[in-house]
């Protein structure tokens, strides 16, 4: 029997010596490989990780420090990530060097997006900047390795460095192309997880802080509050007119309009303070240590920094207001008790037309009142609460009724008689005019029908508000009303005012024309109260001017309203239109509006606005 023969080496692997080494450094790697895993689950800090990976590598190859730097794409840096062995003033010196080749073996590595073995850093001129630095801390041979993402893209590099001028083993060259894969894992799960963080409290669109991070730090800052003495104010700023930008000229104009806003109002504060955007259209302000005067000098400066328009490259300049509702918040109070309060002022500040509002006890007592008050409203129809009276038109010169204003009333069983003046803006505010405005027209149309089979002449004028005319299905809906109730176009008049046409300008033009085509006139109300051009008069469906009465009250009084007065009635005169005066109050007013040219009047003189029943009683009465 022949034995082969067995060469030299092969005897290493009957050396117990050896396969104890072996062994050893296997379960050394394993070792090294769960602790990292382990610190990942953890989500251990990213630099923490990064070192276990380099002391792994360093435990297995004697004498080795190794290095990984993260690469900075922004500015095109190597920044530290982890050198647990180098030296400290090493370490410091190499951090933000630049990726570029000829800087070491990393800058060059990562530049060249290649490995670069430089196994005698005095001779190679890749060290040429940092040879005498290498020396100074006994660093004779580097071998890099760039770090990879899943993509390929470069994340950084793996640098081992040896005291003595030497080329690397095969098994070295290996362990640092595991590592670098191994740091991969590491660095993209980091940047994952932080993405998740940046998702949870950051707005995506503006980078500001969202709703749950600004809780959150006005809550730290409420409890600092104890200790400083002193109070917090929450500035609640919401921008007005941004609707109309947002709708009108699409989601991306309103993106770059919302971070343009982000912008100023950041750079409006002081450095601590928190800007976070809030909702859809609001931000709010958090300024720590501050009083009631220091909160209103930051409010006004949040408004001052929105004056200005914003310039877009295509869509040209866009100008929005803003209303700043102020609270101050003091050590007890909740990041909702405080928001709240500021929410509420900010809704008084846009209700009342004004630039800012302080949050007080009388504030909040008028915003419960509001809100309850909204409650009922929005369940009055299904109630049958609604009601519509109605004001005779009258010719001035006998009294007779030639048409009758229709105005809304509303009786609540616990709130009693609610006046037009505060459930209509409520209403219009919260959507809830279109509904209502619907049913004053069904109702008012079905009016005219009743009162035309008893004989009771002349038209019903119905309030439009500008909310209505801006929906383009308005026209259509109010073809199917007259149609159901039997009505004919002509027994109805709608009233708009200057205000709803400019705000709503091309949308409310076109509807009135598409209604003007139904058969229905139209009378502009309030006029003279604003602010229309009389040359526009000429391009829209308006069959009528109802005389504001401001102007009215001021005949004989103001001699600048009976010139305007004058003025309107010649205009009407010219252009072909009827003209009515509004609050005809005395027998001196109707004796000056007679004086001027006006025929038709309405107001307390002849009749409050009265139940439809009494309404036509009162016209029959005087025939």
């Amino acid at each position: 029997m022949t034995t082969a023969r067995r060469h030299p080496a092969d005897s290493r692997e009957d050396d117990p010596s050896v396969a104890a080494r072996e062994l050893a450094r296997v379960r050394h790697l394993l070792d090294a490989h769960a602790l990292v895993h382990d610190l990942m689950v953890r989500e251990a800090p990213l630099g923490e990780v990064l070192a276990e990976i380099v002391r792994g590598i360093e435990g297995h190859c004697d004498g080795m420090r190794g290095s990984i730097l993260l690469y900075d794409a922004q500015d095109g840096t190597l920044r530290h990530g982890a050198a647990p062995s180098l030296p400290p003033e090493y370490r410091d010196a190499i951090d933000g060097i630049a990726a570029a080749p000829g800087v070491g073996s990393c800058g060059t590595a990562v530049a060249l997006g290649a490995e670069v073995i430089v196994d005698d850093i005095a001779r190679d001129p890749r060290w040429r900047d940092f040879r005498a630095l290498a020396a100074a801390h006994g660093l004779g041979a580097c071998w890099s390795v760039p770090i990879r993402d899943a993509a390929g893209a470069v994340l950084g590099t793996f640098a081992l460095y040896h005291s003595e001028p030497r080329a690397p083993r095969a098994d070295e060259l290996g362990l640092i192309r595991r590592a670098s894969k191994l740091a991969a894992i590491a660095i993209e799960r980091h940047r994952a997880t932080e993405r998740l963080r940046l998702l949870a409290t950051r707005d995506m669109l503006t980078g500001l802080p969202n709703r749950a991070l600004l809780e959150d730090r006005l809550a730290q800052a409420i409890a600092r509050c104890a200790r400083s003495q002193r109070a917090v104010a929450v500035v609640c700023a919401d921008l007005d007119r941004f609707k109309l930008v947002n709708d009108s000229l699409g989601h991306e104009v309103g993106d770059w309009l919302l971070r343009e806003v982000a912008q100023r109002l950041s750079g409006a504060v002081r450095p601590g303070d928190t800007v976070a955007r809030f909702g859809a259209d609001e931000f709010v302000v958090v300024a720590e240590g501050v009083t009631t005067r220091d909160a209103r000098r930051i409010a006004a400066r949040l408004h001052d920094v929105l004056r200005d328009p914003f310039v877009h490259p295509r869509s040209g300049e866009h100008r929005i207001g803003v209303s700043l509702g102020i609270a101050m918040a003091a050590f007890g109070d909740t990041p909702a008790d405080a928001l709240r309060r500021a929410g509420s002022a900010r809704y008084e500040a846009k209700r009342n037309g004004v630039a800012m509002r302080l949050y007080s006890a009388e504030l909040h007592r008028r915003a419960t009142d509001a809100l309850r008050l909204d409650a009922a409203l929005r369940g009055a129809l299904e109630r049958d609460e609604l009601t519509l009276h109605y004001q005779p038109i009258v010719d001035l010169a006998d009294g007779r009724a030639q048409a009758f204003e229709a105005l809304m009333r509303w009786h609540h069983p616990e709130l009693g008689d609610v006046p037009p003046g505060r459930f209509i803006p409520l209403a219009e505010e919260h959507g809830l005019i279109l509904a209502m405005g619907d049913w004053a027209l069904a109702t008012a149309a079905a009016q005219a029908r009743a009162w035309r089979d008893r004989g009771v002449g002349g038209r019903i004028s119905v309030n439009v508000s500008g909310r209505q005319l801006a929906d383009p299905q308005l026209p259509a809906r109010v073809e199917r009303i007259l149609a159901d109730a039997g009505a004919d176009p002509r027994a109805l008049l709608l009233e708009v005012t200057e205000t709803a046409l400019i705000e709503h300008d091309e949308r409310a033009v076109a509807s009135l024309r598409a209604l003007a085509q139904l058969g229905l006139a139209i009378a502009l109300d309030d006029f003279g109260s604003g602010y229309s051009s009389f040359s526009r008069l000429r391009s829209m469906p308006i069959d009528m001017l109802k005389i504001d009465r401001e102007l009215v009250v001021g005949l004989g009084v103001e001699r600048d309203a009976e010139a305007i007065v004058a003025a309107i009635v010649g205009l009407a005169d010219g252009l072909g239109l009827e003209v009515v005066a509004e609050g005809v109050e005395t027998e001196a007013q109707r004796e000056a509006l007679r004086a001027l040219g006006c025929t038709s009047g309405q107001g307390y003189l002849w009749a409050r606005p009265l139940p439809a029943s009494a309404a036509a009683d009162w016209s029959v009465a005087r025939r």
